[in-house]
């Protein structure tokens, strides 16, 4: 990348491109020259300097360097197809692509042209997760057992086709507990489509690494308060991180000292759960979407990506995803009517 600043294009000015547009305006390295969006009532007020032009064909001519992806998920695949074929490098907001083959093809032709092609799952910049990544690494929890994620909040107010509640909601959680404990499998997956037929809007995730812990995500549409929490066992203890507030805090009966109930009464049992250690750890709050397009800055510059999302994870995440809605663990039984009376059998499978 030359010297000075970077030139680059935001597509899309929906609510997420909105916030690539604020970020990357506050960052100095960048100069946000155009931004692309077919129905944007952007104001010039609003826009400052930067041109709104109405199709990736308006781009001709422009000097750029690269551009930020943050249309809806459908176009992804096209809208970078075009760019890399013009020779520009990218961050692309999540998913990817909305099927792992569309992903798959991106990053084989990122490779191809040399592009560098980084993914916008921005929760890798959450003070809070990267604490998390440190106590882990510290040894403070002990062996990692479980993982617990709850990623849940109210219905979209625009609904595109083809998204879902897993490839909106999942993939955030999916790609964070890969870069904690590295490659995953899909055991099992329970989805519902609650408000819409056909729309998954509720889904619990359950997924293993070979040799670390196992993991359950839990995401939904339907809860009316946004709840962003992640909850790590582990044979010290347990560290609840928030999303949202940035808090990372660790539980154990005896992270400093050992202590046992002389009697297994209810009164000293509750003394005890009062008395466990708890451990707030200091975290640096910032927003992960500015934390984010910084790092992507010094990828483009000195090719350090740091926690960036880079092709491949960017294809597990969607690969993994995919496979909870295949997987599916609900069967129907039509032999057992369960407004009956009838004595299930050992092998039935509702009971």
């Amino acid at each position: 990348m030359a010297s000075g600043k970077i030139k680059i294009v935001l597509f899309g000015m929906g609510r997420m491109g909105r916030n690539h547009f604020r970020v990357t305006k506050l960052e100095p390295q960048f100069d946000l020259v155009a931004v692309v969006d077919p129905v944007s009532n952007a104001t010039p007020a609003e826009l400052g300097t930067t041109k709104l032009l109405r199709s990736i064909d308006e781009l001709k001519g422009v000097d750029y360097d690269a551009a930020i992806i943050a249309t809806p998920s459908s176009m992804h695949f096209d809208n970078a197809t075009a760019l890399m074929d013009a020779g520009k490098h990218l961050l692309v907001e999540k998913p990817l692509c909305t099927t792992a083959v569309d992903a798959i093809k991106l990053v084989e032709h990122a490779k191809a042209r040399g592009i560098k092609l980084a993914v916008g799952h921005v929760e890798r910049f959450n003070p809070a997760v990267r604490k998390l990544r440190e106590v882990l690494r510290q040894g403070f929890l002990g062996t990692p057992i479980h993982i617990s994620v709850t990623r849940v909040g109210g219905y979209p107010e625009n609904l595109l086709p083809g998204n879902n509640v897993l490839l909106d909601l999942a993939v955030h959680d999916i790609d964070v507990v890969r870069s904690l404990v590295g490659s995953l499998k899909v055991e099992a997956s329970v989805c519902h489509s609650t408000v819409k037929e056909g729309v998954l809007d509720t889904a619990e995730v359950f997924l293993a690494s070979p040799k670390g812990p196992t993991a359950s995500v839990h995401v939904n549409w339907i809860t009316p308060t946004k709840i962003r929490t992640i909850r790590v066992t582990g044979t010290r203890g347990v560290c609840f991180v928030d999303y949202i507030l940035q808090t990372c805090e660790l539980f154990g009966g005896a992270l400093l000292n050992a202590r046992q109930p002389v009697e297994a009464t209810f009164s000293e049992l509750l003394e005890l759960y009062r008395n466990s250690d708890k451990i707030s750890f200091g975290v640096n709050k910032e927003e992960p979407l500015r934390v984010q397009i910084n790092q992507f800055g010094r990828y483009l510059n000195t090719g350090d990506r740091g926690e960036l999302c880079v092709g491949p994870d960017a294809v597990a995440a969607v690969l993994l995803a995919e496979r909870s809605i295949r997987l599916d663990a609900r069967k129907h039984d039509s032999s057992v009517d369960p407004a009956t009376d009838a004595v299930p059998t050992l092998d039935t499978e509702f009971v």
